[in-house]
């Protein structure tokens, strides 16, 4: 006896009941018909069959169903060991972060839009830490930003996951943007447009050099530095000698940060004075106290004693990097073009310099000369 209810047919046999799926259904890209037929024991396995099948035919992945029992964590790791050799360390820390998330444990040829915001809801959660001491150390869960990166990481995955012929619907991060931003999963980065005062400045040197001078850690240096170059913390940590060269007073900085090129983008900066600190005098005032590296110092204890000082001093929502934005700032003031900036600060268009035209704008405005009147 058949008895056949949306794609499932119910059949009695010897044995019992069977659920056997039947799709004949149109693909939208392709104009094939597709042809799908499967039994199960249960009726609770054919309708999960069913949807991910009619699934695969919307999304056009039915005829390359490659793989698709995998998850997206195996998924991640085949994705790392195939092209990985180039990431940076941020982006292998963030897919460390969604390999240890439930989302990772999915099937990649049943991913919707609910499991990314279940996913997004879960990160945002605050998480605990026992310290040593047995205190409990709350931090806050994933910022829109940073879920943001992720959810392009995955994208990224998917769409290079298709490219291998697998299972899976490579847009379907870009398809559920919309449901991520509705439900505040997700935005784009705040831009910062914090200029530390010289006052702000002079006080941190004064507190890093005379305060607290025991510190192994010049920081009132590199704070110097960092200004005067418009350099990322990580770049000036990672500054070595035999790049420099002192007649033209410029440096070569290795693999700097770019967005389309995760290594090897190499550019040579000039070691300036406009800044109101000689970048070249500093530099060699370090000569001769580490053979190999200028600043031989883990950025990571830079980016915690750093805010420490800040919040100490009593000086407000100030993060190191600003620093290299009152680089960028100081110069548009000093009267240096945009292209001129960007070969110190690595900035690749113009969109990314805005902000610092933007900073600087009130100081546009020039004294009126005498005698001058408004034309009505």
């Amino acid at each position: 006896m058949e008895k056949q209810e949306d794609f499932i047919i119910e059949l009695e046999g010897i044995k019992g009941t069977t659920y056997k799926v039947r799709i004949r259904q149109k693909c939208p890209f392709t104009s094939d018909t597709i042809k799908v037929s499967k039994s199960f024991k249960t009726r609770k396995q054919a309708e999960t069959f069913k949807k991910i099948t009619l699934a695969q035919i919307l999304q056009g992945t039915i005829n390359q169903n490659i793989h698709g029992e995998r998850s997206l964590s195996d998924l991640i790791d085949e994705y790392i060991g195939a092209v990985g050799d180039n990431f940076g360390r941020s982006k292998i820390g963030a897919y460390k972060l969604i390999k240890a998330s439930n989302l990772a444990k999915k099937r990649i040829d049943s991913l919707t839009t609910l499991d990314l915001i279940k996913h997004g809801r879960e990160r945002q959660l605050p998480k605990t830490q026992t310290l040593k001491d047995g205190t409990i150390k709350e931090s806050p869960g994933a910022g829109g930003s940073t879920l943001n990166a992720e959810f392009s990481y995955i994208g990224t995955v998917l769409k290079w996951a298709k490219a291998e012929k697998y299972s899976v619907n490579e847009n379907l991060i870009t398809e559920s943007r919309r449901a991520l931003e509705m439900n505040h999963l997700i935005h784009d980065g705040i831009e910062r447009s914090r200029r530390p005062s010289q006052e702000e400045l002079d006080s941190l040197i004064h507190y890093f050099e005379v305060i607290r001078p025991e510190r192994d850690i010049p920081l009132g240096v590199l704070a110097r530095f960092a200004v005067g170059t418009g350099l990322r913390l990580g770049e000036i940590v990672r500054l070595e000698w035999k790049e420099l060269n002192e007649v033209n007073k410029t440096i070569w900085i290795r693999d700097r940060k770019d967005p389309r090129q995760k290594k090897g983008k190499d550019s040579e900066i000039a070691l300036i004075w406009q800044t109101g600190y000689d970048t070249f005098d500093i530099l060699m005032a370090q000569k001769g106290k580490h053979p190999s590296l200028v600043f031989p110092y883990s950025a990571d204890t830079i980016s915690s004693v750093f805010p420490r000082a800040v919040k100490r001093l009593g000086i407000e929502n100030l993060h190191f990097h600003d620093l290299r934005h009152e680089f960028c700032s100081r110069m548009v003031e000093f009267g240096w073009t945009i292209p001129k900036i960007q070969v110190n600060s690595g900035h690749k268009d113009l969109r990314s310099m805005q902000r610092y035209m933007n900073m600087v704008s009130k100081n546009l405005h020039e004294e009126k000369p005498k005698g001058w009147v408004a034309l009505t």
